[in-house]
C-alpha cells in the first residue's frame, strides 16, 4: 500500500493529477483512514477546483493526525480559496506553532494577509519564507504579487524573475512576469513569458488570459480572442477574464457589447477596482458621464489609492469642463502611483489649456521618465513645443517611429508629433510624409473600430436641414424661442478661427467663454423628446411648436448660466453649430452669431495636420473635400435665407487689420470697447482646442496661405477647394 502512495505521489508531482487521485483513492480503499492518502487527495480536489471536498479530506486527516504542520498549512489555502479567512489564518497559525521554520506555512500566511489587503504584512511573511527557504519559487512569486500590488514594480519584476531562476518550470511565474512586462510595454519578452507559461500548463486559464494581453496590446486582436475564450472554457468563474475580453471590444469600438462583459465580470467579481474603472472608460467614451463617475467612485470606495479611478475621474471631469476638480484627481491620482505615466500626461494637457505651458512641459516630461515608451507624451510634447523641441527629443521621435514592433496607433500619435515639430522647422516635404502616414494610420484606426465617417450620411442631413429650412419655416418658427440677449454662438469649419475670436471676447470684461459646448446638438437630438414624439430629430424640427422651443431654449440658457450666472454674454463656441443655425435662430432670435471663415486651403492643411480625437472625416482627404463642399452648401443657404444677422469674420482680415475686427466684434455684441480684448494672448482661463497655443501667444501671420508649403502633397485636394476658396463674399454684417 505504501508503494501505492509513492508512485501516487511521482504522478502527483508531475502533475498527473487523474492518475494521483485514482491511486490515492486505491490506498483508502485499502485504509480509509489514511492521514496521508486523505490529505493528498484533498490537495488534488483543490488542484481541481472541489475546495468543498478538499475541506473534508483534509480536514479528516486534520482530525487523525492533528501535528502535521503540512495539513494545517495545505487546509489553510483550501479555506482562503474559499474566502474563509478566518479558518485559514487559524489553519496558518496551527501549522507555525508545530512548526515555527515552516516555510510553506509563511507562504500561505501571506496568501491570506494579501487576500485581507493586509499588504505589507503580507511581504513580511513572503520574505520570512524565501529567507528561510532562498530557493522557494512559489513563494518568490507570491512575493512579487504582492509588492505588484503595493505599486513596487521594479522589486516585483525581480521577484518574478527570481521564481523563474528558482524553478524555470513555474507557469504561474512565467504568467505573472510577462502580464507585468505587457503592462510596462515590453512587449517581445512579455510575449516569450506568456507563451511559456501556457506550454508548461496547457490548463492554465489565468495563462490564457495574460497571453491575450499581451497579443491585444501588440495589436493581434484576432489571436487575443481566441486565448480569452480559450480561458473562459478553462474556468468561466474568473472575472478578469470577462474584463479583458471586454477590453478588446472596447478597442474594437464596440463599446456596447464591451460593457455588456465588464457587466459579467462584475458579476462575478465585484471587488476588484480595476474591472469598476474599465467599465467607466467605456461609459467615458460613450459620453455617459454621469454613470462613468459612479463606477469610478465604486472603485474608490473599494481601494481609495486607486490611482487609475482618479486618474479617469480626472478625464470625465475635464471633458465636463470642471478644471479644478480634474487637476485634484490627477495630482491624486499620482499620490497614490507616483510613476503612473497616464495620469502625468493628462495633467499635461489640462496645464496646458490652463496656459501653464512650463508646468505642461513637465508633466509631459515626467510621463516619459515613468514611460520612456509613451508615445502619447512624447508626441504632445513635440506639438507643445513645436520649433523648441530639442534634438535628442527629435531624435526620440524617430527612433520609436523605427520601432518594427510599434502599434499602429502609437505610431500614428508619433507621426503627428514629429510632423508639427519639422513644419516648425520649415521642413515641410518630411513633415508632409509623416502626415501622410499619420492620416492613412488613423484613417485605418477609425475603420477597425467601426467608425467610419459616411459623407453621403452627411449630405443627406444637409440636404434635409435644407428642405427644412425655408423662408416658410422660418415665417412660421417667428417669436417661439427665447428673448435672451445672452448666448454669442461662434460658428465655422474647425481650425477656422473660432478659437482666437472667442479668447478675443473672453477678454472683454462682460463676457464669459465658455468653450466648445455640445448644448446645441444636444438641443437638436432632443426634439423628439421635447416634442413627446416618436418622430426623428429632422421631421420634429419641421413642426416644433412654442412650448418645445421654450424649453429646448431655457433648458440652453440654464447650462450657460451655469457655467457664468454674472457675465452680460456667453460665448458658446462649437465649429459645428453652423450646422444647426436654423434650430439656433428659432431658439435665439435675439442672440449674437458669428462665423469665422477661412481660406478653405488653410483650413484643410490645420485639419490634417492635427490629431483630433472625434473629428473622423480630416484624415482622408475626399472626406475633407466632401465635408467642405457641404459646408459651402450650407452656409450658403444660411447667407440667403436665415432671418437673423449673422457677423462674418475673415481670419486673413482679423490678422491684417486685428484692432478693427476686434473693435466689430466687440460692437457686434452691444458692449462697450475695452483695450484688454487686443492682449488677448494675456488672458488667464483654460482655453479648450488644438490651437491651445496659438491663443496664448501675439497674433502672427504665419498661418495665412500656409497652404502653399504643402502645395506639392495636397494640389489635388486644393484643386478642388480652389473655387470655393476664391468665391469668399467680402465679410457682411
Amino acid at each position: 500500500m505504501e508503494d501505492k502512495l509513492q508512485v501516487a505521489i511521482q504522478h502527483h508531482q508531475r502533475g498527473q493529477l487523474q492518475e494521483a487521485a485514482r491511486l490515492y483513492q486505491t490506498v483508502l480503499a485499502q485504509n480509509p483512514n489514511h492521514p496521508d492518502a486523505l490529505h493528498l487527495l484533498g490537495v488534488v480536489a483543490h488542484q481541481f477546483g472541489q475546495n468543498q471536498r478538499a475541506v473534508e479530506l483534509i480536514s479528516r486527516a486534520v482530525i487523525l493526525r492533528p501535528n502535521v504542520a503540512a495539513y494545517h498549512a495545505n487546509l489553510a489555502e483550501v479555506y482562503r480559496t474559499l474566502g474563509q479567512l478566518d479558518g485559514a489564518l487559524e489553519c496558518c497559525r496551527a501549522a507555525l506553532r508545530l512548526q515555527p521554520n515552516y516555510p510553506e506555512a509563511f507562504n500561505n500566511l501571506g496568501l491570506v494577509l494579501l487576500q485581507a489587503g493586509k499588504t505589507n504584512e503580507a511581504i513580511d511573511q513572503f520574505r520570512t519564507a524565501v529567507e528561510l527557504q532562498p530557493r522557494f519559487a512559489m513563494a518568490h512569486n507570491n512575493l512579487g504579487n504582492a509588492l505588484r500590488t503595493k505599486g513596487e514594480i521594479p522589486a516585483a519584476i525581480e521577484e518574478f524573475r527570481r521564481a523563474i531562476e528558482c524553478d524555470p518550470g513555474l507557469a504561474e511565474a512565467h504568467s505573472n512576469l510577462g502580464q507585468l512586462l505587457c503592462e510596462r510595454q515590453e512587449l517581445n519578452e512579455a510575449l516569450t513569458h506568456c507563451e511559456e507559461a501556457v506550454r508548461l500548463r496547457p490548463h492554465f486559464a489565468e495563462a490564457f488570459s495574460n497571453l491575450g494581453n499581451v497579443l491585444r496590446e501588440k495589436g493581434r486582436l484576432d489571436e487575443a480572442r481566441r486565448n480569452y475564450t480559450e480561458a473562459l472554457r478553462l474556468n468561466p468563474a474568473i472575472g478578469m477574464i470577462y474584463n479583458n475580453m471586454a477590453q478588446l471590444l472596447q478597442e474594437e469600438g464596440h463599446y456596447d457589447l464591451a460593457l455588456g462583459w465588464y457587466e459579467q465580470a462584475l458579476a462575478r467579481d465585484a471587488r476588484t477596482p480595476r474591472i469598476y474603472c474599465n467599465l467607466a472608460s467605456a461609459l467615458s467614451e460613450k459620453e455617459r458621464y454621469d454613470e462613468a463617475v459612479a463606477r469610478y467612485e465604486t472603485a474608490l470606495r473599494i481601494d481609495s489609492d486607486c490611482a487609475e479611478a482618479h486618474n479617469g475621474l480626472g478625464f470625465v471631469r475635464h471633458e465636463q469642463g470642471r478644471d479644478l476638480e480634474a487637476k485634484a484627481h490627477y495630482e491624486a491620482a499620482l499620490r497614490c502611483k507616483s510613476d503612473f505615466a497616464p495620469a502625468y500626461c493628462n495633467l499635461g494637457t489640462l496645464l496646458e489649456e490652463l496656459n501653464d505651458l512650463e508646468g505642461a512641459e513637465i508633466a509631459f516630461r515626467n510621463a516619459r521618465r515613468c514611460d520612456p515608451n509613451h508615445a502619447g507624451a512624447l508626441s504632445q510634447l513635440a506639438t507643445l513645443l513645436r520649433g523648441k523641441l530639442p534634438d535628442e527629443d527629435l531624435a526620440s521621435l524617430r527612433t520609436m517611429l523605427a520601432e518594427p514592433e510599434q502599434l499602429d496607433g502609437r505610431r500614428a500619435v508619433l507621426h503627428f508629433g514629429l510632423a508639427q515639430a519639422l513644419d516648425a522647422r520649415k521642413e515641410y516635404a518630411e513633415a508632409a510624409q509623416h502626415l501622410l502616414n499619420a492620416n492613412a494610420l488613423a484613417l485605418e484606426s477609425w475603420k477597425k473600430r467601426g467608425e467610419i465617417y459616411d459623407p453621403i450620411k452627411h449630405a443627406q442631413f444637409v440636404d434635409d436641414m435644407l428642405a427644412v429650412s425655408t423662408s416658410e419655416f422660418f415665417a412660421r418658427t417667428r417669436g417661439l424661442g427665447s428673448d435672451s440677449e445672452r448666448p454669442v454662438f461662434i460658428v465655422g469649419l474647425p481650425r477656422s478661427g473660432t478659437t482666437l475670436i472667442e479668447q478675443v471676447l473672453a477678454s472683454h470684461s462682460q463676457v464669459f467663454g465658455a468653450g466648445e459646448l455640445r448644448l446645441t446638438r444636444e438641443d437638436f437630438e432632443m426634439l423628439p423628446t421635447a416634442m413627446r414624439s416618436g418622430l426623428d430629430a429632422m421631421t420634429c424640427m419641421s413642426q416644433i411648436t412654442r412650448e418645445a422651443a421654450q424649453s429646448l431654449a431655457l433648458r440652453h440658457l440654464d447650462c450657460l448660466i451655469a457655467h457664468s450666472a454674472t457675465a452680460a454674454r456667453v460665448v458658446d463656441k462649437m465649429p459645428d453649430n453652423y450646422m444647426y443655425l436654423g434650430l439656433l435662430a428659432v431658439l435665439f432670435p435675439k442672440a449674437k452669431f458669428i462665423h469665422c471663415r477661412r481660406d478653405l486651403r488653410d483650413v484643410a492643411v490645420s485639419c490634417w495636420m492635427t490629431n483630433f480625437r472625434q473629428i473622423r472625416w480630416a484624415n482622408s482627404l475626399d472626406q475633407i473635400a466632401s465635408r467642405f463642399h457641404q459646408y459651402e452648401r450650407l452656409t450658403e443657404h444660411w447667407r440667403k435665407i436665415l432671418p437673423v444677422p449673422v457677423l462674418e469674420i475673415h481670419y486673413e482680415d482679423t490678422v491684417g487689420d486685428f484692432e478693427n475686427v476686434a473693435r466689430r466684434l466687440v460692437a457686434w455684441c452691444g458692449l462697450e470697447w475695452e483695450p484688454a480684448c487686443l492682449e488677448f494672448h494675456q488672458t488667464e482661463r483654460p482655453v479648450r482646442t488644438a490651437s491651445v497655443t496659438q491663443v496664448r501667444q501675439p497674433l502672427y501671420t504665419r498661418s495665412v496661405a500656409r497652404w502653399k508649403n504643402y502645395e506639392p502633397a495636397l494640389k489635388d485636394l486644393f484643386a478642388r477647394l480652389v473655387p470655393a476658396s476664391s468665391a469668399d463674399q467680402q465679410p457682411s454684417q
